[in-house]
């Protein structure tokens, strides 16, 4: 019996192994693959109308000269505008950035920084309501551009909804950690990020350098730029809503080893976020599917101790797959690495920094398993602080009745799903969701399938959301007033879930529409 197990589970490893290199290593011949270049008056016939958000806290050192190379880009003063948001900044970055001009400044000036995921969609929130824009340009204070960035964004847009630039690291004054991830940045530049653009897959969005169409914007009605589980969030989101993040290398930016911040998700962060987005809607979406699966690359020191045990074993013991078989993957993984380290131009001192890396990572999974936060008495107090829970009164109706129900509103670990119940019957959300917003979508949408309909103002003809992605988007404006008396300048906020004597159902769309129902209500 516990044999048999022992031989199962060197199975699955064994097809992990196999399904892994073959990934692997149509990535890396992919990354050799030159795309075919588009005629430059093609790319330049239409330009695109962008903004350039900028966040900055006490940047003073780099954000003039930013806006310097942005003032001296070679694209037309007239198709794009620069915004910075000077959050709280104690150093002299306005007066300076005041005297370069070409900027609209941004002064936030709050007890405490607000942060960049919050001051970026406050500034969405006015920015929004532009007409004329095609894009949104999100770039680091710490950044530097070529005076071609602009032209390189243009190009990008007129195939991709999202593009996710690249980061060329300067060394100055490195240790011998940021020397291994700038030759990993390199690295992923070159082959993983490459190889994944030219097949058409998805990619996490860097923040720091990312370009999303006005369109797609209007559509989700969200950034996360929290960090680094928040973008990797943001990004699934995205690929979702069929506008998956595309890499384009030529959208380039340059920055410092000593103003770069190495970020990176947390595996207890993927592990959960695949458990949440695993279901079989996800699995006929190709680029979602891959995408959720490219989470669980194995570490290079785990995937050479699997090729050993399975080979071992097949060398002294029958096994489906024999000795050959292993040698066989063996050989293939070392060819595709061999080809990837040529493809990255990479020679023995940085190769011997991309060598240290899977130690790096090999430690951050060690450290951030259960087991290990266990043997060091991690408090499991914070984790339960992650999990958030309120429960609002809600009314359906089914057109002649009203029934007064409730509705838990539950965040755990960064997800959202809603509980709807009434009396002792209950409804949950058939998935984890990333906004709450979505999570009372789809009890609304459940409940309509069976005749019922809740009379909340996310369902209202006279409910319009507002832009705020650091809230899940549970926040809105009633423009009852508004429809019903146009000289009216107050427009009030609420909440998804409040209710009033004004619900009118949200198919009702327009003001003439809106006049015929209350008429003949």
């Amino acid at each position: 019996m516990l044999n048999s197990i022992y031989i199962f589970i060197l199975f699955v490893l064994f097809m992990y192994v196999a399904i892994f290199t073959v990934y692997f290593s149509v990535i890396v011949i992919a990354s050799f693959l030159n795309p075919k270049k588009k005629d430059s008056d093609d790319i330049r016939r239409e330009y695109k109308n962008l903004i350039v958000i900028i966040y900055s806290h006490n940047n003073e050192k780099t954000i003039v000269n930013l806006l310097e190379q942005l003032n001296k880009q070679d694209y037309p003063r007239g198709n794009y505008q620069t915004h910075i948001i000077l959050d709280n900044c104690t150093d002299d970055s306005s007066n300076k950035l005041e005297f370069v001009g070409g900027a609209k400044l941004w002064r936030l000036t709050d007890d405490q920084p607000l942060g960049r995921d919050k001051a970026i969609s406050w500034l969405l929130e006015n920015l929004m309501s532009f007409k004329k824009v095609d894009g949104y340009v999100f770039l680091n204070a710490n950044r530097m551009v070529k005076t071609d960035f602009l032209l390189r964004v243009n190009e990008a847009l007129q195939t991709n909804s999202v593009v996710v630039g690249s980061t060329e690291i300067f060394l100055e004054e490195a240790d011998y950690y940021e020397k291994v991830w700038s030759n990993v940045n390199d690295y992923n530049v070159n082959i993983m990020k490459s190889g994944r653009s030219k097949l058409g897959l998805a990619v996490p969005i860097d923040s720091d350098i990312t370009v999303i169409k006005h369109d797609v914007l209007e559509k989700v009605q969200c950034i996360d730029f929290k960090d680094a589980n928040s973008e990797l969030k943001y990004s699934f989101l995205l690929t979702s809503v069929n506008n998956p993040p595309k890499f384009v290398p030529e959208v380039k930016t340059y920055v410092s080893s000593l103003d770069y911040e190495i970020r990176r998700p947390s595996f207890g962060f993927k592990v959960s976020l695949f458990a949440h987005c695993l279901n079989f809607k996800s699995l006929t979406n190709f680029k979602f599917a891959e995408f959720l699966f490219s989470l669980f690359k194995p570490n290079p020191i785990v995937l050479v101790a699997m090729l050993v045990i399975i080979g071992t074993y097949s060398f002294n013991y029958y096994f489906l797959f024999d000795f050959p078989w292993s040698v066989f993957i063996a050989v293939v993984l070392a060819v595709a690495f061999g080809l990837s380290v040529y493809r990255s131009n990479l020679y023995i001192k940085p190769l011997l920094y991309l060598a240290t890396c899977p130690f790096y990572t090999l430690y951050d999974l060690v450290a951030d398993s259960k087991i290990f936060k266990k043997m060091f008495k991690f408090s499991k107090k914070k984790e339960k602080l992650n999990v958030e829970k309120v429960t609002v009164s809600v009314n359906v109706t089914n057109g002649r009745n009203v029934f007064p129900c409730t509705m838990d509103l539950i965040s755990e670990g960064g997800f959202k799903k809603a509980i709807f119940r009434y009396k002792n019957k209950s409804q949950e959300t058939t998935q984890s969701y990333v906004r709450m917003c979505d999570a009372v979508k789809n009890i609304s949408d459940i409940l309509e399938q069976h005749g019922f309909r809740m009379k909340i103002c996310q369902s209202c003809a006279y409910f319009s959301p507002k832009i705020d992605g650091t809230n899940n988007m549970v926040k809105g404006f009633c423009n009852q007033k508004a429809v019903c008396d146009p000289t009216c300048d107050d427009i009030p906020e609420t909440l998804l879930w409040s209710t009033c004597e004004y619900f009118i159902p949200q198919e009702v769309n327009n003001v003439i529409d809106i006049s015929s129902y209350i008429k003949n209500r």
